[in-house]
């Protein structure tokens, strides 16, 4: 092969067409744009100006936190409500006539015809997270999107879709489902490049993207610009990113360049002028050098030491003060006549949008393909209300109508009819909103693809058959005859017909909940506080003609009174007569006590109609109203004292980090110091086992598919250096380093098969052994703690990682790490999450980064560290390990898509792993380099070596041709590498010659560097004093401890203050002590507003045998039952004293003591689910039915429950509460009167006092004895949870 057919593979490319409609020229105009925080008055980014014409492709570069993405933003009209800018920002329409320009290449339109001009200007934003539905496939994502956005034909929108993914080379995976963290699907870099898809076919005249490269790897990253150059050029439309570090072949791509530092313009004009303008301030870019690494070094304030920090941010001050002088003198912008003659766009009319019924098409034929392709939600959608329909069909089976006990249970199981389907629901329905559907829908209405109305009419279109209709009459069939209710046809449609209503009124309700927060353990507590605040008011509790005056009105807001009203006036008027006068029908004076009319059906169930259409409407207005943004950055001020120590004279800082305890005579420091581990990697196979339960009726229930992940993998990382693992997306490098750390998990319906030897030093380890001497860092920082600082993160690192030390030394060795990583400017900034911003993606990846190099492990192995950092950051980075491996020996295995190329050159040994995980190459830099020639792959000049090769062992598959010669290319440089495998040392031993550490022989060699857990008592306290850090900083964590509790006390006060002593009264005291079971759902809310995130912290923390299960458990605990101890004192207040309950010392303390103990078992179970399962949603589903059984089992409802249902009740805890609760609510001293009702024939009172209730209801108990063996039943609880976790992690570790 000549130089010239294999110079620039990356360039010899054929260029495909793209039958995009022509579009308006739009140009940009921006004037003295200043941004600031508004609440901290800061300046965000600086006095910026330009102007952008037609038809350019613009790069804003700068360090992490330069403000690029709030430019692009503002730029973009997308302005957080924590912002506010100055300046002008005008987009003016380019008058270039009807016909297409002549130095226009000639374009392929769909039909052969020449299109006029699309007539509207659309403007793209993609942003930084990819949202993507992960149960579509790649082409159908893309077609789904054409459908929306675009009002052409099926062919047209068919061949766009079709171009786009050759154009984005997702043609290997067009039929692969996106996928998600559950669910693998397509690789990071995939999911970046079809959400630039979904993006482009739109049309756009102006697209910005922000970080459209992040993910991506060298090749990849290149050929998506170069897409967007190519559309540019043949169409005029104006693309705007923002971009960390492009390989210098991009950067000449680029028309016009800005470079930020922070918020400060560092420069701003066309890239042909950009290399002459540093050039004559002084500033010269080296040979082989990638000029935008070097103007990002140059522009960025190196803070990991003083000295340092003030050199660097003099020179900035420099840079910043020519490009003023610059603009001033020598920068020629549009004269502002032209801009204010020319026609002005406003950025609000460039969205395009279909008619509203074809937006409702399409929306409902993209639910019904996700519905029906999620089986798990498909089938939990017909099992629930058959399960809880039989549960609860048994618990209430056939009562004996004829008995006081038996009237009250078929009373309850009318509530229950109404209440228990609809409230389950309306978790699951909130569950789905906020985990899938409602992030999707964000997106869309923020391009104006969508509207609220749409979305909300479309997704009841697709749901109304499965849930509405079908979960309904199934729990209706079941639980009708199984409560013994009258075999009448027009009664049973009645009963179909109000639980149908009251289902669709908790659809809406949940629809409403979610559009006043995204966030789950927010929409669940507004829709679990509005029914239980609907709940109240249905007239089972507390007779609805008796309420309280204030609160009497709500009533009529509450579609749960018509629901239970016009079922009660269904089933009771006129029953139960032993005389002609109606008036002494048992029947008609139950609705008498609970205060409904006879025979009234028709009215409230209109009513109800109204109110299942009322809650989707005023949803729909919140959505309207309510468009999500992100919180501006918070900054936390630390109260703790900061130790500062003066470095050593000539001592850098990073220098002092890696010198382990600063001279201390530490053994165990001075024994990792000159350790040297060489790994080698022996025909390491990985392959994925896929189950596919379903997916192919024909073939049977479960469909196999493998899928080969790594094959035949040999290799040598060596002590010392970095050793680097290169390769395409999906070539196996993350699951490379997964398997060698003993971090892949199978899981139930995907196994993974693997094979092959890891040895130290020749002698062969197993994963465990690896993983107990390495340390990892992963590419994903969800798990860090949202509400700490930095430097709170790293110390409380610190006191756990390095127990060894005194506290002044880890401060300092927290202090000088900070600095190394560049995180000083931003130590006391909160980490944050999606719903609260902190800090930048690039400096969480910095905070993970610390907290395990805190280990001083000899092994690093490190998954895409540079990934969404600015290449001055991502080489401070890569001089940090530079110098563990040179100074310590340490082993580092990296992952990276796009190393500099000074970097590459000082790698120590790189894998270069092809599609499929086959490996091209293992050896140094130089020996690649001197292999690739050998083979006829000579590296161009000024190119970079490593994205060279990078661009050899890619496939392109923008088209069959391209496809062809790259495939072709990619077999001779494997088959090449795999014939030089035959003859070299690499070869594998043997396995007869292979020497293997026992257990014993390899602690005992490695003892001191195998991670010793912190003690229990240390470990205890530190998880004490971080998990009390972020309670104290997390609303909802507070308001779920100590607000939900007495909150509920607040509603039950209001309804039932005060409770009489007349023949109501009694209902009304039933109906509080049953309430009170609602505190177990409270517990389960409680924990999973704390649970989740302190458990996937723990999980990292245990993966790194940094302490065990026992500590984590019981500093939570220690945090949660104080707090909810101080919650049901608050409680027993309202309930007891403000309601009017027997105002005893014992009742007092009988109540706290009950809510207390419900509470925890509530928490208990969270922690059990949660631990069974880690999607908070899925959690609140499958408890809320074990809930909601237990409640309905707690004796109050149902007085005649089958043996069994009474054996299971042993362990039920509200069982006991409630009888603990309603034996103090009915002393024997407690005198009733009956003039409301309650006579017997001679005058006297069917019930006299408070235990003459109890003995007709048989609800007398030993409370002495129940309040024993409800503490044994809540220590059960947490037995078992804690055993469960132990289980998760030790014993089956699923």
């Amino acid at each position: 092969m000549s130089q010239q057919e294999n110079g620039d593979v990356a360039t010899e490319l054929i260029e495909n067409r793209l039958s995009f409609s022509r579009i308006p020229r739009i140009s940009l105009h921006v004037r003295d744009l200043s941004i600031v925080a508004s609440k901290t008055n800061t300046t965000l980014v600086n006095t910026f100006s330009m102007d952008l014409p037609s038809g350019s492709v613009m790069a804003v570069m700068g360090g992490s936190g330069s403000g690029k993405t709030t430019l692009l933003n503002v730029l973009a009209s997308k302005i957080s409500g924590g912002l506010t800018h100055n300046g002008s920002i005008r987009y003016v329409l380019e008058d270039t006539g009807s016909e297409p320009n002549e130095t226009e290449p000639k374009r392929a339109h769909l039909d052969g015809q020449d299109h006029p001009i699309q007539k509207h200007v659309i403007m793209a934003y993609l942003p930084q997270q990819d949202v993507l539905s992960p149960r579509l496939t790649c082409r159908e994502t893309l077609k789904f999107a054409a459908d929306l956005k675009l009002n052409s034909s099926e062919r047209t929108k068919k061949l766009m879709v079709e171009q786009l993914i050759e154009e984005l080379g997702l043609k290997d995976c067009a039929d692969t489902l996106v996928g998600d963290n559950s669910h693998r699907g397509l690789s990071g870099g995939e999911k970046r490049r079809l959400s630039i898809g979904t993006q482009m076919i739109s049309n756009p005249s102006i697209m910005f993207l922000d970080e459209p490269t992040t993910g991506l790897d060298a090749y990849s990253a290149f050929l998506v610009i170069k897409t967007l150059k190519k559309l540019a050029k043949e169409d005029g439309r104006t693309f705007i990113m923002s971009i960390h570090q492009p390989r210098s072949d991009i950067l000449f791509l680029l028309d016009q360049v800005c470079i930020l530092s922070k918020g400060n313009v560092v420069y701003c004009d066309k890239m042909d002028n950009t290399i002459p303008y540093f050039e004559s301030i002084g500033y010269h870019v080296p040979q082989l050098v990638n000029p935008a690494d070097y103007f990002i070094d140059l522009s960025s304030v190196d803070s990991r030491s003083d000295k340092e920090e003030a050199a660097t941010q003099s020179r900035l001050n420099s840079l910043i003060d020519h490009w003023h002088d610059y603009e001033r003198t020598h920068l020629q912008l549009q004269a502002e006549s032209y801009i204010s003659n020319a026609t002005e766009i406003q950025i609000q009319n460039m969205t395009t949008r279909l008619p509203f019924w074809k937006q409702v098409t399409v929306l409902t034929r993209r639910n019904f393909k996700l519905n029906f392709s999620d089986y798990v939600t498909l089938i939990s959608t017909f099992a629930e209300p058959l399960i809880i329909g039989t549960v609860c069909g048994w618990i209430y089976y056939k009562p004996d109508k004829s008995s006081i006990g038996g009237l009250r249970t078929t009373t309850a199981c009318l509530y229950a009819s109404t209440i228990l389907q609809c409230y389950l629901y309306l978790l699951f329905d909130t569950y789905r909103l906020c985990e899938q559907d409602i992030a999707l829908y964000d997106r869309e209405r923020a391009e104006g693809s969508v509207t609220p109305l749409a979305f909300i009419v479309a997704r009841k279109i697709s749901l109304f058959l499965s849930d509405d209709f079908a979960m309904t009459m199934i729990f209706v069939s079941i639980t009708y005859f199984m409560f013994g209710l009258e075999a009448d046809a027009r009664k049973f449609f009645y009963q179909f017909a109000v639980v149908f209503l009251c289902q669709l009124s908790c659809s809406g309700l949940s629809m409403l909940s979610v559009a006043v927060s995204r966030d789950f353990s927010k929409a669940s507590l507004v829709g679990n506080m509005t029914f239980t605040v609907l709940s109240m008011g249905c007239g089972f509790f507390v007779n609805a003609k008796v309420m309280p005056v204030y609160v009497r009105w709500i009533k009529y807001i509450a579609f749960t009174w018509y629901s239970f009203g016009t079922l009660m006036s269904s089933t009771f008027t006129n029953s139960y007569c032993t005389t002609d006068n109606l008036d002494e029908c048992l029947g008609n004076q139950i609705l008498e006590v609970y205060g409904f009319p006879r025979n009234w059906i028709t009215v409230p169930a209109v009513v109800l109609l109204c109110w299942s259409v009322g809650y989707f409407v005023v949803g729909a207005i919140i959505l309207y109203l309510h468009k999500i943004d992100i919180t501006l950055q918070n900054e936390v001020k630390s109260k703790q004292k900061k130790i500062k120590k003066k470095s050593p004279t000539g001592m850098k800082p990073e220098i002092q980090l890696l010198d382990d305890v600063y001279h201390q005579k530490d053994l165990e420091a001075e024994k990792g110091k000159n350790i040297h581990i060489t790994i080698k990697l022996e025909d390491i196979d990985l392959r994925v086992i896929f189950s596919a339960p379903f997916s192919n009726w024909k073939e049977g229930n479960f469909h196999h598919e493998t899928k080969e992940i790594l094959q035949s993998v040999n290799a040598i990382f060596k002590p010392g250096m970095i050793n680097a693992i290169m390769g395409p997306s999906g070539s196996g490098k993350s699951s490379l380093l997964n398997l060698i750390s003993g971090r892949l998990k199978s899981s139930v319906f995907a196994k993974f098969d693997t094979s092959g030897s890891i040895m130290f030093n020749d002698i062969q380890v197993s994963e465990l052994m690896f993983k107990n001497v390495c340390s990892y860092v992963s590419q994903d920082d969800d798990h860090l703690l949202a509400a700490l600082t930095v430097k709170e993160t790293l110390k409380y690192a610190a006191a756990l990682r390095l127990h060894h030390l005194t506290e002044a030394e880890r401060m300092e060795r927290t202090d000088n790490l900070i600095r190394s990583l560049g995180l000083k400017h931003c130590e006391n900034n909160i980490i944050g999450n999606e719903f609260v911003k902190g800090i930048s993606g690039g400096e969480k990846r910095r905070v993970t980064m610390g907290v395990q190099l805190l280990n001083d492990p000899p092994i690093l192995l490190l998954d895409e560290p540079t990934s969404g950092l600015d290449s001055f950051t991502s080489a401070t980075i890569l001089e940090i390990l530079e110098k563990l491996c040179r100074e310590q020996g340490k082993t580092i295995i990296i992952t990276i898509h796009q190393p500099r190329s000074e970097l590459f050159k000082r790698f120590g040994n790189v894998l270069l792993l092809a599609k499929s995980g086959r490996t091209a190459f293992n050896g140094s830099p130089d020996e690649m380099i001197a292999y690739f020639t050998e083979l006829g792959y000579n590296c161009p000049s000024f190119t970079n070596v490593a994205d060279f090769f990078l661009d050899l062992i890619s496939v392109n598959t923008q088209n069959e041709q391209n496809e062809i010669s790259s495939r072709a290319r990619v077999e001779k440089i494997l088959s090449a590498w795999k014939a030089n495998m035959d003859n070299e040392s690499l070869s594998p031993t043997p396995i007869s010659e292979k020497q293997q550490y026992s257990q014993e022989s390899f602690f005992t060699e490695y003892s001191e560097f195998v991670r010793k857990p912190a003690n229990l008592v240390l470990a205890y306290i530190v998880n004490v004093k971080r998990q009390f850090t972020t309670t104290r900083r997390s609303f909802d964590s507070l308001m779920a401890r100590i607000a939900q509790i007495p909150g509920l006390g607040v509603i039950f006060a209001l309804f039932f203050a005060p409770v009489k002593h007349n023949y109501t009264s009694i209902s009304n005291r039933l109906g509080l002590a049953q309430e009170s079971t609602a505190l177990y759902f409270v517990g389960m809310l409680g924990n999973l507003a704390c649970y989740p995130t302190e458990r996937d912290y723990f999980y990292e923390e245990y993966n790194d045998n940094v302490y065990g299960i026992a500590p984590f458990f019981l500093a939570y605990m220690t945090l949660e039952l104080p707090l909810s101890a101080l919650a049901s004192v608050l409680y027993a207040v309202f309930t007891v004293l403000a309601c009017g309950l027997p105002r005893t010392a014992g009742n007092f303390f009988a109540t706290v003591y009950c809510s207390f103990i419900v509470t925890c078992c509530g928490e208990a179970l969270g922690i059990m689910t949660n631990t069974f399962f880690e999607r908070p949603g899925f959690v609140v589903n499958c408890i809320s039915i074990i809930l909601s059984i237990g409640t309905q089992m707690s004796g109050l409802m149902s007085l005649g429950m089958s043996r069994v249902l009474k054996g299971f009740n042993y362990l039920n805890p509200v069982g006991y509460t409630s009888m603990i609760i309603i034996n103090f609510a009915f002393p024997g001293n407690l005198k009733l009167t009956c003039e409301d009702g309650g006579k017997n024939s001679d005058g006297t009172c069917e019930f006299a006092n408070g235990h003459d209730v109890l003995v007709s209801y048989g609800l007398v108990r030993n409370t002495q004895k129940y309040l024993g063996i409800i503490v044994c039943v809540a220590i059960i609880y947490r037995l078992i949870a804690f055993f469960i976790l132990k289980a998760k992690l030790e014993w089956i570790k699923w």
